[in-house]
């Protein structure tokens, strides 16, 4: 007999693939405030011990029928980290990262591609991923640890503000920021093929900032990004996590040629899947915020809600997208009930 694991995991592949689906499947992107919340260990110790990560993130999973896989976790610092961003900890011990010394063209002119295995916490992210592929336990999987887009990975390095303003007064300062940020995630990407021992199976791309753009510079600028991203891994699935406000570049997800995408609550999800033209597994339909102050009873309702907006489309995924951190985790249990008891009629 299956186990809800296995069946999730089946759906999900199914969804992605176009193939018919007897139920929707449930995502959701776990990180380490998760895991600090539902664990209680200790932030310093999570980041920089991998035997407490991987301790930290059977525990929670294994609460959650282990519907979800293992990961190496820094947070949003990893590439930056190695390009002269300035790795940051709150008075929580919540990881971030600091903008770098960027004030023009010749700056970023002397910006050399990072080395993963540098002093930097794509170092960190690899040494958490070698161990934890030697200490998988049997029936789990570790999945590769996500990277920032590269619009992001540059805005951050550069200032949100400053490096928006740079698309239209900088072109040239952009491009040479972007090509230095996706040489050094293809280095990162290549470093965790060698641990894991094989391609890829897919990368999750986490690119909120891009949704700042209007629909003609997303094209222009972002996909192009993907493009050169990728063309080392032509076998990998891209996934997407843009969770921002992205009615307005809906239709271009499908020209990066995502096989999934997690958006945000602006979003319906039925909006989101034909916005799509049906050709990317949308995942999302219910709103974090909401779904952290409901009942079990009310989770049910709203989750048996969102099913019946989804209208038998295989491509929609039941998930609840931004910070999930402080959802109880019998409400994410509830989700994955409902959506594995709830058939879809043929």
């Amino acid at each position: 007999m299956s186990t809800l694991r296995e069946r999730n995991a089946e759906r999900l592949r199914n969804s992605i693939a176009g193939a018919p689906i007897d139920s929707h499947a449930v995502f959701n992107f776990y990180t380490y405030p998760f895991f600090h919340k539902h664990s209680n260990v200790p932030l310093n110790e999570y980041f920089h011990n991998p035997a407490v990560m991987l301790e930290a993130q059977l525990e929670v999973l294994d609460k959650i029928d282990n519907c979800g896989n293992l990961m190496p976790d820094v947070g949003a610092v990893a590439e930056c980290s190695g390009l002269g961003g300035k790795v940051r900890f709150d008075s929580h011990d919540f990881i971030s990262v600091h903008e770098a010394e960027i004030e023009e063209y010749e700056d970023v002119i002397k910006i050399k591609p990072a080395d993963p295995y540098g002093d930097n916490y794509m170092r960190i992210a690899l040494e958490q991923l070698e161990y934890m592929v030697q200490h998988c336990p049997k029936g789990m999987k570790v999945n590769a640890h996500p990277i920032m887009g590269p619009f992001t990975v540059a805005a951050q390095l550069r200032g949100i503000s400053d490096f928006c303003a740079d698309t239209i007064a900088e072109p040239e300062m952009v491009d040479a920021l972007l090509d230095v940020v996706i040489q050094t995630q293809i280095a990162f990407l290549h470093a965790q093929e060698k641990i894991l021992g094989a391609p890829l199976h897919h990368v999750l791309v986490c690119d909120d900032l891009s949704a700042f753009l209007n629909p003609q510079m997303y094209e222009e600028l972002i996909i192009p990004t993907y493009e050169k991203l990728f063309a080392e891994f032509p076998n990998t699935q891209r996934w997407l996590h843009n969770d921002s406000t992205t009615r307005h570049i809906v239709s271009q997800i499908p020209k990066g040629r995502f096989s999934a995408w997690q958006y945000g609550p602006v979003l319906q999800p039925l909006e989101a899947a034909e916005g799509c033209g049906n050709q990317v597994t949308v995942m999302g339909g219910l709103n974090p915020v909401e779904l952290a102050g409901y009942t079990v009873e009310q989770t049910i309702d709203v989750c048996n809600q969102v099913i019946d907006s989804f209208q038998g489309n295989p491509r929609c995924v039941l998930s609840a997208a931004g910070s999930i951190n402080q959802v109880p985790l019998e409400n994410i249990r509830a989700m994955m009930r409902v959506a594995d008891e709830r058939k879809i009629s043929k």
